[in-house]
């Protein structure tokens, strides 16, 4: 880990290689502690900036700011860091054993720690004789938000994988804080059940991995490492026995593994996000498309997925995923009807070559659904409402032919962009909903439904007409099987 950080790239030797490290850590690995050190030693040479090479250099740079924020979703949490930094600097951690800190022993007054930032957070300030860096200790409630607007050298985050929304972190906050100075971003955590998002930054620099980013590197911190610093051997092998061999390999070893109430088996659902499509399809002459909408008035979001029909050899239904979209935050009732709108317009077309047709199905659960289906159907005549309330039988069956179009490799969709959110929700699905984001989930299973529809399915509506306008001849689906084509025919 201190290697990884600490590699400069050949053309500026003093910039950093690796510009984001992801470390995957099983617990009591001695993850905090590298962390602590690696933030005192940034302070102290900050790391990033460039040497000065005269002594007129070297009075300016001592005294140029260098900032370093270490976050983790809880104050508590971040403040561990702190306590460690705290005991180095003082002599007292159990590392050192007895021997004290050299380096505060000839700076007395090396760091002050005992004064919160703004009375709000703690708050580590260097001595400016080795140099004034300060280290600010924050939660990333809010979704850190309040640190916008700062520059950042440095960044720590502790128990990454445990943020839902860490990758509006990473993307829309963090890495706009160290355009300007090139800092390096740690993320740190210990793999954990039912969020992706770490694992996705993770793999992003993983040396096996063919297509690994060059500015990244991953890689997993095991607790056996650190037996015998801290840790007694019995007793991690007494405890280690009692443990479910899948926990044994994820807060032990530092593995990303499927959790047992992940609904969706990660491997043949992984399979289907494929690097053969493209983020965005426009309409194809004489294509056949569903929509899928999942609306949200809070703060969750809304989502519209499409998908184009076809067939396999079998004559089982197939489904390429061609465009998503979504709505985030609190929303109106306008723009969700029109981003499905948008969406069903662009793929239902009728002008003279080119005619394609797109059929929408709507999640109504609740009232919310039922207000947006009238309001959709004023401008999508013969929108299908699909209900996941009322029974927990019938939202299985629902996700249960979405599981099975993953399952059996007859729903693909892009890997890439936008369709990231979507896998990462897929993946870190489970029944029980509530606290988690599935709302690309309940599109999909919507798109599916509808494209399954036959008669035989739904006694209020007619079977999608998945037809090639091109030459006139019509897929009759029956029981989700096509049994017969007939030209001029509409079933």
């Amino acid at each position: 880990m201190f290697n990884a950080y600490l590699m400069r790239t050949k053309s500026r030797w003093w910039v950093a290689l690796y510009l984001t490290l992801a470390i995957a850590a099983g617990n009591r690995a001695g993850k905090t502690l590298a962390v602590a050190v690696i933030i005192i030693h940034a302070c102290l040479y900050k790391m990033g900036l460039k040497p000065p090479e005269s002594e007129k250099q070297a009075r300016a740079w001592i005294r140029h700011p260098y900032l370093w924020f270490h976050f983790a979703i809880a104050q508590e949490i971040a403040d561990l860091v702190f306590i460690e930094i705290r005991m180095l600097l003082s002599g007292t951690h159990p590392a050192q054993q007895g021997r004290g800190c050299p380096l505060a022993e000839q700076v007395p007054d090396i760091a002050k720690w005992d004064v919160k930032y703004n009375g709000d957070y703690r708050w580590v300030v260097f001595n400016e004789d080795v140099g004034g860096a300060e280290v600010h200790f924050r939660t990333t409630g809010e979704r850190a938000l309040g640190s916008l607007g700062r520059d950042m050298h440095g960044i720590s985050f502790d128990e990454a994988g445990f943020e839902p929304n860490l990758e509006f972190i990473v993307d829309q906050v963090l890495q706009l804080r160290r355009l300007g100075t090139g800092g390096q971003l740690l993320l740190i955590s210990t793999p954990t059940e039912g969020l992706t998002a770490f694992a996705d930054l993770w793999y992003l620099g993983d040396p096996d991995a063919p297509d690994r980013r060059p500015r990244k590197f991953s890689m997993r911190m095991s607790t056996r490492d650190n037996i015998g610093y801290g840790l007694d051997q019995d007793m991690f092998d007494s405890l280690v026995d009692d443990m479910d061999p899948q926990l044994v390999a994820q807060n032990i070893d530092g593995y990303f593994i499927q959790g047992r109430t992940a609904y969706f088996n990660a491997m043949s659902a992984d399979r289907q996000f494929t690097d053969e499509l493209p983020e965005h399809q426009p309409a194809q002459r004489g294509g056949a498309y569903v929509q899928g909408v999942d609306p949200a008035l809070r703060h969750d979001s809304t989502w519209s997925i499409i998908g184009k029909i076809g067939h396999n050899a079998e004559g089982l239904v197939t489904i390429d995923c061609v465009r998503a979209s979504r709505v985030r935050g609190k929303q109106t009732t306008d723009a969700i009807v029109g981003l499905a709108v948008d969406g069903h317009n662009a793929y239902d077309v009728n002008r003279e070559g080119f005619r394609s047709r797109c059929q929408t199905a709507l999640d109504a659960t609740g009232f919310g659904g039922k207000m947006f289906k009238e309001a959709l159907e004023k401008e999508i005549p013969g929108v299908r409402a699909i209900e996941f309330g009322g029974s927990l039988q019938k939202k299985r069956k629902l996700l249960g032919d979405l599981r099975t179009m993953l399952d059996s490799g007859r729903l693909r969709l892009p890997r890439v962009g936008i369709w990231l959110q979507v896998r990462r929700q897929v993946l870190g699905y489970k029944l029980d909903d509530r606290a988690i984001e599935q709302d690309a989930v309940m599109a999909l299973a919507c798109l599916v439904a509808e494209a399954r529809r036959t008669p035989d399915d739904a006694e209020d509506s007619v079977a999608f007409d998945a037809f090639s306008l091109s030459d006139g001849e019509i897929p009759r689906y029956r029981n989700n099987r096509l049994v017969a084509i007939a030209a001029g025919e509409v079933f």
